[in-house]
This record gives C-alpha cells, structure tokens and sequence, in this order.
C-alpha cells in the first residue's frame, strides 16, 4: 500500500472517529428534526379531532336533554288543556297572541302560535280557563311561554284554588300571566291538529346550540319531528 493510501485511511478514521465524538452530524440532525415534527403533528392533530368529536357528543347530549324537556313541558301542558289551536304561516307575523289580559289585551305579532286551552276548577263544580300560549318572535330564536307561572315544589296542590298539580311544582292559575322562555335557541313546526282526531296535536321541535359560526365545534343542531299529544277530554 503506497504512502497515499496510508494518509487517506488515516484521515477517514480520524473523521469518524470526531463524528462519534461530536454527535449526529447536520444531515441526521435535520431528518432526526423533520420526523420529530411529522409525529408531534400527528399526534397534535389526533389530539384536536378527538377534543371536537368530544364537544360534539357533549353538545348532542344537552341538545336532547333540552328537547326532552321542552317536549315533557308541552306534553304536560297539552294532556291537560281542553283544547288546542295552532298558527304557522309563511308571514313572518301573521300570527297573533294575546300577552296582555282578557280586558286589557296586548296582542303580539308571531311567526306561529300554540294556544292551549286550560280547564281548572275554582269551587265545587264551577270552573274557569286560563290561556297559555307558545309562540317565536321575529329575529328571536327562542321559544316563549305567556300563561300562568309554576310555583315552587314545596307548593301543594289544591285545584279549589287553581293550584294543578305539575312536574315538581304546580301550576299557579290564579296568579296573573307572564311570558317566560319556554327553551332557549328552540322553534316549533310543523304544528297542525288532526282532522279525525280534533284533539290530536303533530309537532316538530328544531333546537340549537345558539352557535352561528358553522366552524365552530360548538354548532350543533337536533330536531324531533312528527310527535304527537292529544288534550283529555273534560265531562261536567
């Protein structure tokens, strides 16, 4: 071997062996950098798809709680009433309801109305009615209750007083009327009373979780259509 090979074979191991001693060189050091960030990116993105569906579950959950609810409150209110009259229009306010009093009325223009007709025995075999209404607003995405308030649970039932048993509480007949917010980022469709069955009510609820922004993961909306509720049927 000539002198020049032994000088080259010298420097190639003395170039090795300052790699070994210094570390990765620059090249390892940027692929060993690029698949670091491939893989904490991964995993980054995993980590915010699972967070999203998470929210969504979550937001799905609520959104039936709230429709069971709304839908056990006009259930409620319905099963007990006398008689129901329903309005939905393609005018935005060709509906009307009164949230006022009988010798005072204020009467409110409405997308559409659910007016139900409560009997409620004042003494013996007298009774008298109370009016409750639902109803949306114009550019509101609420769903409004106007009609006698719910009492608290501690409350007892005593239909000589207009005090009907409901829920937890009871229904207050006697006190004045009020408008409350039935459920919040809710509307009613659909609403229409069975020819065959005058007592029949078919109603959709549309509810949201007041999210606009369509990015959001907080935007969700459930619906339930076709359901049913008839009113009882009152002798005297």
């Amino acid at each position: 071997m000539s002198s020049f090979h032994f000088r080259f074979a010298a420097r190639l191991q003395k170039k090795t062996s300052v790699l070994i001693t210094n570390g990765f060189s620059l090249v390892e050091l940027l692929l060993y950098s690029i698949i670091s960030l491939m893989l904490i990116g991964a995993a980054v993105s995993i980590a915010v798809s699972e967070t999203i569906s998470s929210i969504k579950t979550y937001e799905l959950v609520a959104l039936r709680n709230q429709i069971a609810s709304v839908t056990f409150l006009l259930e409620g209110e319905i099963g007990e009433g006398e008689s129901i009259s329903v309005c939905t229009t393609a005018t935005a306010t060709a509906c009307s309801v009164n949230t006022g009093t009988t010798s005072a009325p204020v009467n409110l223009s409405v997308p559409y109305s659910l007016v139900i007709t409560h009997p409620y025995a004042v003494t013996g075999a007298g009774r008298s009615t109370a009016t409750i209404s639902y109803y949306g607003k114009m550019n509101d995405p609420n769903l409004y209750r106007f009609g006698p308030p719910f009492t608290t649970a501690t409350t007892s039932v005593d239909p000589v007083s207009g005090k009907l048993g409901y829920g937890s509480g009871a229904l207050d007949t006697g006190a004045a009327s009020v408008e409350t917010v039935a459920s919040p980022n809710t509307s009613l469709s659909s609403m229409s009373i069975n020819e065959e069955e005058k007592h029949t009510l078919t109603y959709s609820i549309t509810i949201t979780s007041g999210t606009t922004d369509r990015s959001s993961a907080w935007a969700s909306t459930l619906s339930a259509t076709g359901l049913k509720v008839r009113t009882r049927v009152f002798l005297f």
